[in-house]
């Protein structure tokens, strides 16, 4: 089945906003990729920011449902492996709303409450699994508190809302792959220390995984 034209400007506008930043091209600079007239492509959005808007409603869309998905997982670390590896790349995706977030957000405020309520809801499905991995039958003679879960959480979720902009500012152009392999050795290297001798060998196994597919 043919992709319908708003369908098609919308995917153009992703590839564009990934490629070269959302705050690089402008509405016409949109329309001469598609090579269509910008009365064209206004006759299906009145502008960048309904088109930004539109994405921002798929990518909010596919978060909420992994993030249900996540909550059904079960309690092992294979499990929630998973589901990392699948939010890091639905993430990726849509990577151009995690250049700059916060000029972004200043710049459509029509999408900021929702953007900020998004992030509230992934910060509590992370803390949600860290509260199942972490629990006291996985971690041998130490004890686990609130505080800490919360801290753990918060240095997640700093390696899913900056890592993006992380590797850009060290020059590393990394492909889908490599940057969700590297993102989750981050955060495999800061849970490590509080797994069980099971977890703990899963991924250490996973980590050796990342660094082989590192090497040239």
């Amino acid at each position: 089945m043919a992709m319908k034209r708003r369908d098609i400007i919308l995917e153009v506008s992703l590839q564009l906003f990934n490629d070269e930043g959302e705050a690089n091209l402008s509405a016409v600079d949109i329309a001469n990729e598609l090579d269509i007239s910008p009365g064209n492509l206004y006759y299906h959005f009145k502008g960048k920011e309904e088109i930004v808007a539109a994405l921002y409603g798929q990518f909010e869309s596919g978060v909420v449902a992994l993030l249900d998905d996540i909550r059904d997982a079960g309690d092992t670390l294979e499990e929630h492996w998973l589901h990392l590896y699948v939010l890091l790349e639905h993430l990726y995706h849509y990577r151009f709303f995690f250049r700059n977030t916060t000029d972004l957000l200043q710049k459509y405020s029509a999408i900021e409450k929702r953007f900020r309520r998004m992030l509230e809801q992934q910060y509590q499905s992370i803390r949600t699994m860290l509260g199942q991995l972490l629990n006291e039958q996985h971690v041998a003679g130490k004890e686990l508190d609130y505080v800490l879960i919360d801290e753990l959480a918060d240095n997640m979720m700093l390696i899913y809302t900056h890592w993006f902009e992380f590797q850009n500012l060290r020059k590393r152009a990394l492909s889908q792959h490599p940057f969700i392999q590297s993102a989750i050795f981050q955060i495999m290297t800061l849970l490590m220390p509080y797994m069980g001798d099971q977890q703990r060998e899963f991924a250490a196994e996973c980590n050796l995984l990342y660094l082989r597919d590192k090497q040239p």
